[in-house]
């Protein structure tokens, strides 16, 4: 890898942090101005009112780290996108600003959930693109049938069976697969910005090894490495800002946003769906129990309440801080669980169910013990 390479993605990841942080200033007074902050209530963690849309700048500091690595194509060889992956930009664009406009509004008017769920899906189809009507496969730059034109996931590898080809299976099958995955994560990073530097965080952590994974492949895939460096850079720039206790809050438009834009990223140039589970595995595991809990006790998996995980340990006397930097510990050995050439996809997932075991027990011990003090949003 030579310097201009070195340069070009260093730079990705300094132009989304600087814009980020740039932006946040004027839109926290915008946000005091019009009214748009987080009140405190029963659900809330926050004491003041605090301005909520900084995933305004987060998704403005993606957008220009992205067009910042478009002028890099021209003047750096080793950085030239294919037209698949062009294409695939375009759609990640394209989804992802449907996601941040329709989350933009329900941080401002409150919409229903299902309406929401039902937008998230479409910019998940977006990402899909024309795969949608044409299900072919066609040669990359070494001459294997890997690219598709959309954002798809097409294979996987899984412990004991190897690799999973969905493509093969079924072309609907791996559509469903890809509508899933993106909606799933999208909500799963939003129920996890309930504490000041929580869902920045660990998403600052996973595009962190989503890109060490890619750039150490053979070769490496430099052009898709500047997706989750900028990411990563947005997030950097927004932490400041939003560690405890919190100048501003990302809302769901930097949630919601930054969940699409992970999903994707362990979509993009070959399915990296063991690491992202490893690394997103604590707030992953949180959702799937906390759907189970609400659905046992006949409530709406959909509707707000105080009864994640992270919630659960401040009831037990742990601080934000300690709460927030405990997930990142755990985020951050996972990652490096998942960047070890010497773990196989069977220690892996070994890794990922001792993770989830542990999880489970606080889980489990503080649904018990906790004090009740959970409230849901009517």
């Amino acid at each position: 890898m030579n310097i201009a390479v070195i340069l070009a993605l260093a730079g990705t990841w300094v132009v989304a942090a600087l814009v980020t942080a740039l932006l946040m200033p004027g839109i926290a007074r915008l946000c005091a101005h019009m009214g748009w902050q987080a009140q405190p209530g029963p659900r809330h963690i926050h004491r003041v009112p605090t301005p909520m849309l900084g995933g305004i700048a987060i998704f403005a500091g993606f957008s220009v780290a992205l067009l910042f690595s478009l002028a890099m194509e021209r003047l750096v060889p080793g950085l030239q996108r294919s037209p698949y992956e062009q294409l695939r930009l375009g759609l990640l664009l394209v989804g992802a600003t449907l996601v941040a406009l329709i989350s933009l509004v329900d941080d401002v008017r409150d919409l229903p959930a299902w309406p929401r769920l039902a937008v998230h899906f479409i910019a998940a189809l977006i990402a899909v693109g024309p795969y949608v009507w044409d299900h072919t496969l066609y040669p990359d730059a070494l001459g294997a049938p890997t690219e598709a034109r959309g954002i798809i996931l097409t294979a996987f590898n899984f412990p004991f069976v190897q690799q999973i080809h969905l493509h093969d299976l079924s072309p609907w099958l791996a559509i469903a697969a890809t509508l899933i995955w993106i909606a799933g994560i999208q909500n799963m990073i939003n129920w996890a910005d309930g504490l000041d530097g929580l869902a920045a965080g660990i998403t600052l952590i996973a595009a962190s090894v989503l890109t060490l994974h890619t750039v150490r492949l053979d070769p490496p895939q430099l052009t898709v490495a500047l997706l989750p460096l900028a990411i990563a850079g947005a997030c950097a720039g927004f932490l400041p800002f939003n560690f405890h206790p919190a100048r501003i809050f990302m809302g769901d438009v930097g949630a919601m946003t930054l969940g699409y834009l992970i999903a994707v990223s362990a979509i993009i140039g070959g399915a990296k769906l063991a690491t992202a589970l490893l690394v997103l595995g604590v707030p992953l595991i949180d959702m799937a129990w906390l759907i189970l809990w609400r659905l046992i006790h006949r409530r709406s998996a959909a509707r707000a309440g105080r009864d994640h995980l992270h919630h659960r340990l401040l009831d037990l006397g742990f601080s934000q801080r300690q709460v927030v930097l405990l997930y990142y510990t755990l985020s951050a050995a996972a990652g490096g669980i998942a960047l070890l050439d010497v773990m196989t996809p069977t220690t892996k997932l070994l890794a990922l169910v001792v993770l989830g075991m542990l999880v489970l027990t606080v889980l489990i011990y503080a649904s018990i013990h906790a004090p009740r003090q959970r409230e849901e949003r009517v």
